[in-house]
């Protein structure tokens, strides 16, 4: 973010006061309380505050330092939970009347209560340093006027206008909620990130630039007990040097883990690989501007030409979908579970090639070396597929996204949207909406009727309606005026000691809180 006023080395060097906590490897399971856990990622948070980023690391520490409101109870279906809110209650279509849980205490020992709700869901915060209005929180509460203090222990949240995702919008990423006293007595964001404090089942007692982070339990957690005394992120971006950790008992649990590494740890005695499909899809983004794209036939035949099955199959091991559209099944009303699957279809591919009056030239797909699983093998198979219907993609390897944006983009790139809440709203309105990635960030891509659709669709309570807006949103995307090649659904995998009691969730997110299934049953 251009005006981010934290640094990263600012934010971290030299650990926390209370230093960082030691970390062990494999050893035999000792009792729940005593044990520390460590766990090997591939990339370092950006900060660790739930406002300012969607990074995926960042989603890996955040939940549990911090609470929503209303949470995702991880199944399939996404359904809401109390969290900090034991109840609440629909007044009319824009405001909803929580009742906050009592007797619950922020890691610096300081009550919670209404006013944390109110600043954490407000501008002073949502919007983020000097109040730009760049940090992630946005695409969640774009829509929230303001929260109201009732009294302590209740708030009713007003919407702008009608929003029927009110609930959603509160158990999504960028609506945890932070400490007010906390915020205001660190006196700068700079200070505030370093050591953020929220009401989650850990705390941050460290963190060092590029090598790890490290929580403590939050014995005061009003969940229950947390199921570990500490965790340590550690930072190891190279997959070889996970795996390994993982093999000789330094980590316990190692992020990233792709396809082809599946047999070879499930085949060694104490670990395993858990892990699947979650809230995200990938995609190939498409300059719409750029000459060779502007006849959306073109930008089908893209589509139409990938054998999704096979790629799948064969670079995921046959373990993620592929989805009807943009859009997931956890979308509850707002699915549109007949919309018809993503064809595959070469002739047509073939077809509409010739009459977008393609001239054989060729076609740039700017690549990152496995920035995602497989991200290099499944370009070259992708290439193979447009080559057999007529066209010439050629890839062009860049070493970050600075690369990838750099303009004129004039290229295809890939991409992956997360449902940061079950709606088209929360993922592919965030890409391809007016204020979205592809139209404001990067200018490749607009459509009016789209955006009008979404601008209804974001007022609309009446659920018949939403899904007619819905519907005629998917085939813009999909078939009229495609911004994007939808791919598959993304999944993560994870390699871990078989013993460790931990069951991965839905989303990008990890908890090693007591609210995790494995836990539970424990």
């Amino acid at each position: 973010m251009a005006d981010f006023s934290v640094t990263r080395r600012q934010a971290v060097i030299g650990g926390l006061a209370g230093g960082l906590l030691g970390a062990a490897g494999v050893r035999a399971a000792p009792a729940r309380e005593s044990q520390r856990l460590t766990v090997a990622m591939s990339g370092f948070p950006p900060a660790v505050e739930p406002a300012l980023f969607n990074h995926t690391a960042t989603r890996r520490v955040v939940p549990q330092m911090f609470d929503t409101l209303i949470a995702f109870d991880q199944t399939a279906g996404m359904g809401l939970r109390p969290a900090l809110a034991e109840r609440w209650q629909r007044l009319d279509d824009r405001s909803l009347r929580l009742f906050l849980r009592r007797g619950v205490t922020f890691h610096d020992g300081s009550p919670f209560t209404a006013e944390d709700v109110a600043f954490s869901l407000g501008p002073d915060h949502v919007l983020g340093p000097k109040r730009s209005g760049q940090a992630t929180a946005i695409q969640t509460l774009d829509t929230i006027d303001r929260a109201e203090i009732v009294d302590d222990h209740t708030v009713v949240v007003h919407a702008k206008a009608n929003d029927a995702l009110l609930e959603q919008r509160l158990a999504s990423w960028g609506a945890e909620i932070v400490g007010s006293r906390a915020f205001q007595a660190a006196g700068s964001w700079d200070k505030w990130t370093a050591a953020p404090v929220g009401t989650g089942p850990y705390r941050i007692v460290g963190q060092r630039l590029d090598i790890d982070v490290t929580l403590a339990a939050h014995d005061g957690y009003w969940g229950g007990r947390p199921a570990f005394r500490s965790i340590e992120y550690r930072i190891v971006p190279e997959l070889a040097s996970r795996i390994n950790a993982l093999v000789t008992g330094e980590v316990d649990l190692i992020t990233d883990l792709p396809p082809d590494q599946f047999a070879d740890i499930a085949g060694r005695p104490g670990l395993e690989v858990v892990g699947g499909a979650v809230q995200n899809i990938r995609s190939l983004g498409i300059d719409q501007t750029a000459p060779v794209f502007r006849d959306p036939r073109l930008r089908r035949a893209l589509s139409l030409a990938l054998d999704r099955k096979l790629f799948v199959d064969a670079l995921w091991d046959g373990r993620v979908p592929v989805p009807n559209g943009f859009q997931l099944p956890s979308f509850g009303a707002g699915y549109i579970e007949d919309y018809p699957a993503l064809a595959y279809d070469p002739e047509l591919a073939r077809q509409l090639v010739r009459e977008s009056g393609y001239g054989g030239e060729p076609i740039t797909y700017r690549l990152l070396n496995n920035y995602y699983t497989n991200q290099v093998s499944g370009a070259q198979t992708m290439l193979e597929m447009w080559r057999s219907v007529g066209l010439d993609v050629r890839i062009e390897m860049v070493e970050n996204w600075t690369q990838i944006y750099r303009k004129p983009v004039n290229a295809i790139y890939d991409n992956s949207c997360t449902a940061i809440f079950p709606d088209h709203l929360g993922q592919a309105w965030r890409v391809f909406g007016p204020n979205g990635e592809m139209p404001r960030q990067n200018g490749i891509w607009k459509n009016d009727e789209y955006f009008g659709l979404g601008t209804r669709l974001k007022e609309s309570t009446d659920v018949a309606e939403r899904r007619r807006i819905l519907r005629r949103m998917l085939e813009i995307i999909d078939r009229d005026d495609p911004p994007c090649v939808i791919l598959h659904v993304s999944g993560q995998f994870y390699g871990k000691r078989r013993d460790l009691p931990w069951v991965p969730g839905q989303t990008l997110d990890l908890n090693f809180g007591p609210s995790n299934q494995a836990f539970a049953q424990n």
